[in-house]
């Protein structure tokens, strides 16, 4: 639901003496997209892509102003290596190597704590990834950050202007990173505290599957947190009036009032009707929507407008389309 760390782009350098004839068998082949630079295919390519260097020559460091052609496949480079193997293409390709791998970071609050303490685990150039990706393409790994939820498409402005160059195996430090990666993020937060808070969940129609469903698409979409459990319980709006509700036990490190505003922009449809009713606890304490009122929205319709918006801007396009079917199911119900 929540990710620290993720993988980037493969890469791979193939020194060739027929670039033409070879880029011709990745595109018909292998479904190649070619890319105008670097940068254009960085941000094309996903953690499942490979970009592909082509070159005449070789050498320790290759610049990218050197690169003749560069491509993308969606695949590993294993599996495009043992394709070249096995096909005639591969007597045009006279050396090829991995280039480094790159694993993006999640970060908040300060960028500079987070370089310090990583660099007290490791041997580490600092750099804009750009520049690092042209001058140590030869072994290691890059560190990059940011501060965008890392399940969306990672454009280069995405990317903090500080990463970082380890020379160590990407395979080692991605296993030590997976373990370490909260300490990193924590000092960047100064240490402080998470959150853990409470939302129930009502609805007087029954579809609780459904918008349980439904919350965890938002919350998994803007990256917002864990869920630590989830259970049945009740709550008593009037006095010896029981009803009951369905209770998440969520831990994040956005200010509680920051979560009860996504959802308030939740509860309600495009068409501004309530579907249903989140409260949200923290410290025991409730928090209503009154909380989070501002000067020119003083209803709670108009807030769940506002915020229903800014929660479908932040979210893909399939993240959108799921929302909206079970929004459809939740509908049916009413029936």
């Amino acid at each position: 639901m929540f990710s620290i760390i993720r993988r980037g782009p493969k890469s791979l350098i193939i020194e060739s003496k027929n670039i033409d004839k070879l880029k011709e068998y990745f595109v018909n082949e292998l479904k190649a997209i070619k890319e105008a630079s670097l940068t254009t295919a960085f941000q094309e390519a996903g953690e499942e892509y490979t970009i592909i260097f082509l070159v005449e020559k070789v050498k320790e460091v290759v610049k990218c102003s050197e690169c003749i052609d560069t491509l993308i496949i969606k695949e590993d480079p294993d599996i495009i290596l043992c394709k070249v193997l096995n096909n005639k293409i591969k007597e045009d390709i006279t050396f090829s190597r991995i280039a480094p791998r790159i694993i993006f970071m999640r970060i908040f609050g300060d960028i500079d704590k987070i370089l310090v303490k990583v660099k007290e685990d490791y041997k580490a150039v600092e750099g804009n990834i750009i520049d690092l990706l042209d001058n140590y393409n030869d072994k290691g790994t890059i560190l990059a950050f940011t501060e965008k939820p890392l399940n969306k498409i990672m454009y280069l402005e995405d990317i903090h202007e500080k990463s970082l160059f380890i020379e160590e195996k990407y395979s080692d430090i991605f296993k030590k990173l997976r373990i370490h990666a909260l300490k990193y993020l924590n000092a960047g937060l100064d240490n402080r505290d998470w959150y853990e808070i409470e939302i129930k969940i009502y609805d007087r129609y029954g579809a609780y599957k459904l918008h349980y469903e439904r919350l965890l698409k938002i919350l998994e979409g803007l990256e917002l947190g864990f869920i630590l459990g989830e259970s049945w319980t009740k709550d008593y709006p009037r006095l010896f009036m029981a009803v009951g509700v369905y209770r998440v036990r969520f831990f994040t490190f956005y200010n509680p009032k920051y979560i009860k505003k996504i959802l308030v922009g939740s509860e309600f449809l495009e068409d501004g009707m309530r579907i249903v009713d989140y409260d949200l606890y923290y410290n025991r304490k409730k928090i209503n929507w009154t909380d989070i009122v501002e000067d020119n929205l003083r209803s709670k319709n108009l807030l769940g407008e506002k915020y229903r918006k800014e929660i479908f801007s932040k979210l893909e396009e399939k993240e959108i389309n799921e929302i909206l079917n079970l929004e459809c199911e939740i509908i049916k119900t009413r029936d």
